[in-house]
């Protein structure tokens, strides 16, 4: 095993015009020699380059990812066609598009429904499976969340470039991980709805464990979609879900992202007088963001959800510091460990853990994390990332 370089490479990827169009970018940080740049600008810094440096990243407004169904507006005569309850929802918006009220939790609801319907054939009951306390997932973001996951494999396994569609891995050879599935098992069923991937969906909530059963089941993907109750801990990540000798081609999460449940009342009691007074606009509530109130969680019941979905002491940074803690065991058993991050400013404080391991070595080994990556997703004004890590160096995720 080559030992790492003393720099961290900045990969600032330089796309076309039309992929800055179409959605945000990578940046990537490389603590491996030989990592080919392509048609990126490399900027060779120290390792010893504290986290806590402002990361320049050119800001951009992103849009859907291209393979994403959603590309910016609703069909709603479609949407209707594929799920009538969605029907009495929907109004006449203040540009004279048909919308709905994102105020209205049941709206809502029917119209995230009503895309998974009818983009991803996914049972009509599906609403009534997910529990009416539980989180009402925002299918679009959802969607490109599972996009870049594709991309991330075709670019590691099959070597293609970013817009060769023929090159994306299908099928059940792929297996990921999604942490913290919650009652509604979203990422899963797109995922294996999309490009029939085997998933793993964990959760320590015992009711969220039996919502997502039963909606594996509804739509007949209890051969690829595996939803396992965390026993051992509710702080385990990985322990207690993988299976000895199994591994994983990728993991995801969208972690709680309040510290507490004081913290997400009083910012859902904020969101839903400022929609109320028309001072929070739909798209701060539109459910194509995965980060805002629904990636923000906010409740009305379009900002509802399970404590576990909402919440956890230390937010979201605890939760992806306690992912990243946790990979150091499993580094040899996935490809790549990813996780969504809401909030810019908490990337830093996340990132720390992930520098400090290019200096650390795991108990009894010295395999160390080679690149981290950030990806921009996420439209308009309120955007997210997906922090990605490897421990894996160019060569063995071209091998895996």
């Amino acid at each position: 095993m080559r030992n790492l370089s003393r720099d961290l490479i900045l990969i600032v990827p330089v796309f076309r015009h039309w992929q800055r169009q179409l959605y945000g970018g990578t940046a990537s940080f490389h603590l491996s020699f030989g990592h080919r740049a392509g048609d990126g600008v490399a900027i060779t810094r120290p390792l010893t380059t504290r986290a806590d440096r402002p990361i320049k990243e050119r800001k951009r407004k992103g849009r859907a990812h291209p393979r994403n169904a959603f590309q910016g507006t609703y069909d709603m005569d479609r949407l209707v066609a594929a799920y009538p309850t969605l029907g009495p929802h929907v109004v006449l918006g203040p540009t004279g598009r048909p919308t709905v009220k994102f105020a209205d939790p049941a709206a809502v609801r029917a119209l995230n429904t009503a895309l998974l319907v009818a983009d991803y054939g996914v049972n009509p009951d599906y609403a009534d499976l997910v529990p009416p306390h539980a989180l009402v997932p925002p299918v679009p973001g959802r969607a490109d969340y599972v996009h870049h996951m594709a991309d991330a494999l075709q670019k590691s396994l099959a070597g293609g470039d970013d817009d060769d569609d023929a090159l994306v891995p299908k099928g059940s050879v792929i297996t990921g991980m999604d942490i913290g599935t919650g009652a509604s098992c979203i990422y899963p069923t797109i995922a294996t709805s999309v490009y029939g991937w085997k998933m793993i969906a964990s959760d320590i909530n015992y009711a969220s464990v039996t919502s997502a059963r039963e909606i594996v089941k509804a739509n007949g993907h209890s051969d690829l979609i595996d939803v396992r109750h965390q026993e051992v801990s509710d702080k385990s990540i990985f322990d207690g879900i993988l299976r000895s000798g199994e591994s994983i081609d990728f993991t995801m999460c969208n972690p709680p992202f309040y510290p507490s449940r004081e913290a997400f009342q009083a910012e859902s009691a904020r969101k839903v007088r400022g929609l109320s007074k028309g001072k929070v606009t739909p798209q701060e509530v539109d459910p194509t963001k995965s980060c805002q109130l629904e990636g923000e969680r906010a409740s009305s019941n379009n900002f509802g959800g399970t404590d576990s979905e909402l919440w956890c002491e230390g937010g979201e940074v605890a939760f992806v510091k306690r992912i990243i803690s946790e990979s150091k065991q499993y580094w040899n058993r996935c490809l790549w460990f990813t996780s969504l991050v809401s909030r810019h400013k908490n990337l830093k404080k996340i990132e720390n853990g992930l520098f400090s391991m290019g200096k650390q070595s795991n108990k009894g080994n010295n395999k160390q994390v080679q690149v981290v990556q950030r990806v921009a997703m996420g439209a308009g004004v309120k955007s997210s990332t997906i922090l990605m890590w490897s421990f894996l160096d160019e060569r063995e995720r071209r091998d895996w």
